[in-house]
């Protein structure tokens, strides 16, 4: 290399991944996974300021990358959309199609940040970013809680008294239980 080039890379500015603290200190960032963290991060990695909605970064990726299985970076993948801070523009496939070269490619899926403008659209009305992930909120008592329907009996819903039962020819029984029911 020679000694105008290294100069020319020294003055380059060094690219970097930016997460603000009003970013990490939202609630849906705080529910995120570790894994789901760490791929948001690389997603944010491949944003170069003009390509949201066009940055192609599969689950295989992930995982590879993550030394982490498929399963689980599918799972991040989707706590990731499920907390709105990526939005899939296009799903990828495994079905093979064919460039005008005749080559075969396999599309990847295509994510947007919600954090970043939206480069995939020309409306200049739609290009906000949305920072939708800043009014997620974590949904609380999803689930009603479950009414005893049931009264206690006591300790094991065990009656006292005696118990009379008689075998009858036929091999059935029958009989009638004395008791009182304890509290």
């Amino acid at each position: 290399m020679n000694r105008h080039r290294k100069d020319l890379n020294k003055h380059r500015p060094q690219r970097f991944v930016q997460l603000f603290h009003w970013e990490m200190d939202c609630a849906a960032y705080k529910d995120l996974s570790a894994n789901a963290r760490a791929i948001y991060e690389q997603i944010k990695r491949r944003y170069n300021g003009s390509n949201n909605g066009f940055i192609t970064y599969s689950v295989r990726q992930a995982a590879d990358e993550l030394k982490i299985g498929k399963s689980s970076a599918t799972r991040a993948f989707d706590e990731l959309q499920d907390h709105w801070f990526i939005v899939a523009e296009q799903r990828g496939h495994f079905s093979w199609k064919l460039n005008p070269n005749g080559s075969r490619i396999r599309p990847a899926s295509e994510w947007r940040l919600t954090i970043y403008e939206n480069h995939r659209t020309n409306d200049v009305t739609q290009k906000a970013a949305s920072k939708d992930f800043m009014r997620w909120q974590k949904i609380q008592n999803a689930v009603p809680p479950q009414v005893r329907m049931v009264p206690n009996t006591g300790p094991n819903g065990t009656r006292s008294g005696t118990m009379t039962i008689k075998n009858d020819a036929d091999g059935t029984c029958s009989g009638t239980i004395k008791g009182v029911r304890t509290a």
